[in-house]
């Protein structure tokens, strides 16, 4: 990617996509970890995206079409390690079978116990983990062509459910949507090379990133999701 001085993404996801990410998410969060003794329940969980880009002066759009959960990464209530070699064995198999799309980012899963632990440390939001992790992701970054997406989906258990008709914009990149007795926050942040050709991200930077969700989320009164589980 030519190096811009202030770029602006539009990132666009596919139903399929948010279906898969939440899905993933909701499964990490009430059964969790089976395979380890220490994470039964509420631990994050990673996927990698592949979509397409298009560019327009300096407008990027970035459509999100689907999403691999990475099985052999390393789970836990407050964070997820990536295997090195996931990303590259996903991207191989992909380039064969789907040479249209690109690999364009990840996901990665919040989990926390109660809506009131979300707001106090607004949970939503990237960590410096986060931020730190996605700076050095050298494969990404050339896989996208220096515009990795960073997608950061948290999830919690509310109380009482109420009835909500659609997805909320919190602000430009981040939107909150409730299914049966769990709420769900979707962020994102993309990385972008500046005119000295270092990496940034619209996160960091506080704006450039518009998460384009057009998706319908009802959500009825009372319902549940895990009641018998």
């Amino acid at each position: 990617m030519t190096p811009i001085e202030k770029p602006y993404f539009r990132v666009k996801l596919s139903e399929l996509l948010v279906e898969s990410m939440t899905l993933a998410a909701l499964e990490a969060y009430v059964l969790g970890d089976q395979s380890s003794r220490r994470n039964r329940e509420k631990v994050e969980t990673l996927g990698y995206i592949w979509g397409v880009k298009k560019v327009e002066n300096e407008s990027t759009t970035l459509f999100l079409d689907r999403m691999s959960v990475s099985l052999s990464a390393k789970r836990s209530r407050s964070a997820v390690q990536p295997h090195q070699h996931a990303a590259e064995l996903k991207s191989n198999l992909m380039e064969r079978w789907a040479p249209h799309l690109m690999l364009l980012g990840d996901f990665h899963t919040h989990p926390y116990d109660d809506l009131n632990q979300v707001k106090k440390i607004s949970g939503w939001d990237f960590s410096p983990e986060d931020i730190n992790f996605l700076q050095h992701d050298d494969f990404l970054w050339k896989m996208s062509g220096d515009t990795p997406v960073n997608l950061v989906m948290t999830v919690t258990k509310l109380g009482k459910v109420r009835e909500r008709d659609q997805a909320h914009c919190i602000r430009e990149n981040l939107w909150e949507f409730d299914a049966g007795e769990f709420r769900f926050w979707l962020n994102v942040n993309v990385g972008y090379l500046d005119i000295l050709d270092e990496r940034q991200q619209t996160f960091v930077d506080g704006d450039g990133a518009f998460l384009d969700l057009n998706t319908r989320f009802y959500n009825m009164k009372g319902d549940r999701i895990a009641a018998h589980i």
